[in-house]
């Protein structure tokens, strides 16, 4: 059984993709992009668990689609597959992926490994490449403009251009509990300071 490393996880959010998603940032990262948001996720605490677990937890969630984030995805693959397949076995479930590879490297990777190649298959749409600062023009929903919205099957075709393709600006979403904060979506340059304002206030008190 798989064992999956992430350090956040969300049951319901509405800005990272179509419709009510579940959101999951996984732990561990090969890129050092200057000025990502997601370095909690490669330095620091985290939750380990099985790709058993987090299906069911998914399955509870009630959500309509599963987003994966982090960290890097691509170096969890062999769980993550494993994870969205228990998953489709009980519920049909779109699903996104950020990576900080860009799509032509990874079909390089998945001839070396069939783990690669596994989960590309489960992944309906991938937000590739890595973050770079000074590409960084407000773009909804991608954190630079390298990145790029690949559909791998026509699940959310149409989205690209009635939900991706008309967004303006970013949105993101804040929530907060007694153990700490956690920021859903690509957020703007402001809105990730006033994050960090909020997660120092509440290191403070």
């Amino acid at each position: 059984m798989s064992v999956l490393r992430y350090g956040g996880r969300l049951e319901s959010c509405a800005v990272l993709g179509p419709g009510n998603r579940a959101v999951l940032w996984v732990y561990g990262c090969c890129f050092s992009c200057e000025g990502c948001i997601g370095g909690r996720y490669k330095s620091g605490s985290f939750f380990e668990t099985t790709a058993a677990e987090a299906a069911q937890w998914y399955l509870d969630s009630g959500a309509c689609g599963l987003t994966i984030s982090g960290g890097e995805p691509m170096l969890q693959a062999e769980a993550l597959a494993e994870m969205v397949d228990r998953i489709r076995r009980e519920k049909d479930c779109g699903v996104i992926v950020y990576t900080g590879f860009v799509y032509e490297e990874l079909l390089e990777k998945a001839k070396r490994e069939a783990a690669v190649g596994g989960f590309l298959r489960q992944i309906d749409l991938l937000i590739d490449g890595p973050y770079r600062r000074e590409l960084d023009r407000n773009q909804p929903y991608r954190g630079s403009e390298n990145q790029r919205l690949l559909p791998l099957t026509d699940r959310y075709l149409r989205e690209l251009d009635s939900y991706y393709g008309q967004a303006e600006g970013r949105r993101v979403e804040l929530h907060l509990s007694r153990t700490g904060s956690l920021l859903a979506g690509v957020p703007g340059r402001e809105q990730a300071e006033i994050w960090e304002n909020i997660k120092r206030i509440g290191e403070a008190t």
